[in-house]
Order: C-alpha cells, then structure tokens, then sequence
C-alpha cells in the first residue's frame, strides 16, 4: 500500500507541475475544502475563516466547510471520502489523533492533497502518517511552559490547588498539559510553590454547560483551589462560570485559558480570566491554504511547519493584546451570519 500510495502522490504533484509553468493556471478549477466535525464551535469557525479568506485572496472559487455539526469525527472523516470521491483536490483536515490516518491514506491514494494544521502528527522517525502530505502547528510544550510561568508567578507564595482540564486525550492537549506540569516542578525548584498541589488532568469535554458543571464538581471537591488550566477552547468561559457559581469572586481562581474567541475575550477584559493562550487558528488555516496552492502549482512545501501561540494578557500588546484578537473575532462574527 505504501509503495502504491507514493506512486499516487508523486504522478499528482507531477500532473500539478505542468499547470504551474502554464500561463492558463486557474485556481478556480480546483475544488478545496477544511473537513471537521463540530463546524458550528466557535474555535472552529476561526479556523474556516483563515482557510476560507486564504481560498478567496488566492482564487479559489470552489473552497466550502465540510464535516459534521456534532462531535463525531467518524462522520466528518466519511465526509472526507466523499469529498475525495466528488473529485476534490486539497484538503485541510481537523485531526487529532491517529483515528484519521486510514482516512488520510485513502484519500491520498484518490489523489487529494492533504495537510493538517494544529495537532502534530510527526512520527518518531521525523515521517508524517501515510498520506499527510504536511503538517503544522504550534509548540504546545511551548505555551504548556508560558502558562505554566504565567500561574507559579501569580501564585507564588499561597497554598491552595491547581487544576488542569482537557477537552479530550489528544496529541495536542496531552503535551501541553505534560508540559505545564513539568515547567511547575522545574520553577518549584526556585519558587516558593511548596504549599501549591497540582491535581490530577480531568476531562471537561467541549460542551460550555457539561464543561462548567464538571469544573463546578472539581472545585468543589477542592475548596482550596487557587489556579486551573484549561486547555479545552470554552475553557476561559467553563471555569469562570463555574467559579461563580462556586461563589468565587471575579479573579479569586487564576483562571489561563485556550483560544480567543469573542466570548473567552470578553471574560479576559473583565477581569474573569488571568490569560488566553491564543493557539493561532486564524494563521495556521490560512497557511495551511497558501500550501495546498503552492503544491497545486508544482510547488515545495515543509513537511513540519512551527507556529507561535501568544499569551494573550490585559497589558499585553500586538498578538499579545486583545485588540489583535478582536479583529479576527469580528470578522468570523460578520463572516458567518
């Protein structure tokens, strides 16, 4: 199968190289597409912004949303066959894990060009899975770090618990959540974190009211919390909801989120949030677009590609600031009415 796959992607590039040296090169003759399930999330709807706005600068005429409106990646990954079965040529695919590699692979071999951004898919060898043509994303040890040295600096000195959320087990959100706690006991080393203990990773989900009512149950559980770290995209909104109705006040829990949507920024701007770790949605979607057209048009692209997550502060300025991030928010506010 590997053997077979490589010929398949190597007679589709060398069929695009010619189209790149010919004057009548029309993007719009190809058919593109971002597949994902949970479409309607506002995490999500970034992303489609970025692929969707880098389709229409770039040309193409055929560039649509395709998956699912609930959870089920099962059911966007057959809308991947489908689309790879209509004749479509480029795909942005939303995966996390390795449930989608026979996905990847048979869409290959039908001859579309896939490339996943945001989780990293990189094999122990440095290889991507059989299929994946490139992938990006930003360092989740990375901001696992920054969030970490953002909370043992706000909380140096107290006593109390830290709690760590995740959406799911995922490639992504493990490592950043690996990293957190790495980073905290390095820094305990030299900070005064002793009278500080980090709970064990729990499972929020990507639900708001679910989400919140299992934070509500971990505070709750540990009256003493002080800190979380949610890794999940509601997860700004989930623990400041849950605080409250824990009875905390407005900042009493140092709260560091994912992502910058509308909503996770307002509760950022009142004071609700420490920080959100801004994973760059926007960015590597319409990258990940700019690639699929530079390999359209016979074209190299990097199989790995580092992105930065700033860490989105009250003070903090640029892509460190809220106004940056307001300006995407509003766009995928009009964009998708």
């Amino acid at each position: 199968m590997k053997k077979i796959l490589a010929i398949v992607l190597a007679l589709t590039l060398l069929a695009a190289a010619p189209l790149a040296m010919a004057d009548d090169f029309n993007p719009a003759d190809y058919s593109v597409a971002i597949c994902m399930d949970s479409m309607n999330h506002p995490v999500h709807r970034i992303v489609q912004l970025g692929f969707l706005q880098a389709a229409e600068a770039l040309g193409y005429t055929n560039a649509k949303v395709i998956g699912t409106e609930g959870g089920d990646s099962s059911e966007a990954f057959a809308a991947a066959q489908a689309f790879a079965a209509e004749g479509g040529n480029g795909l942005l695919l939303w995966a996390g894990d390795s449930s989608s590699y026979e996905t990847i692979a048979s869409v290959a071999y039908d001859g579309v060009i896939v490339g996943i951004p945001h989780f990293s898919h990189v094999q122990e060898d440095g290889s991507l899975p059989e299929g994946l043509v490139f992938n990006m994303a930003c360092d989740p040890v990375l901001y696992g770090q920054q969030a970490a040295e953002l909370m043992a600096a706000t909380l140096e000195g107290k006593a109390g618990s830290v709690a760590i959320t995740q959406n799911t087990k995922n490639v992504t959100e493990n490592a950043g959540s690996e990293s957190f706690r790495a980073t905290w006991a390095k820094l305990a080393e030299t900070m005064d974190l002793d009278e500080i203990k980090l709970l064990e990773t729990e499972l929020e989900g990507g639900v708001v009211d679910s989400a919140t009512a299992i934070n509500l149950a971990i505070i709750q559980a540990n009256p003493d919390i002080i800190g979380a770290f949610g890794l999940t995209g509601n997860s700004p909104i989930t623990w400041a909801d849950a605080a409250t109705k824990a009875g905390k006040a407005d900042g009493e829990i140092a709260i560091i989120g994912m992502d910058a949507t509308e909503g996770n920024l307002d509760y950022l701007e009142a004071g609700k949030v420490l920080a959100i770790v801004a994973q760059p949605l926007y960015a590597e979607a319409y990258k990940t677009m700019e690639y699929l057209d530079i390999i359209f048009r016979g074209g190299e692209v990097p199989l790995w590609t580092d992105l930065v997550a700033p860490v989105v502060t009250m003070d903090g300025e640029g892509e460190n600031g809220i106004a940056y991030h307001r300006d995407i928010a509003a766009q995928v506010a009009t964009f998708f009415q």
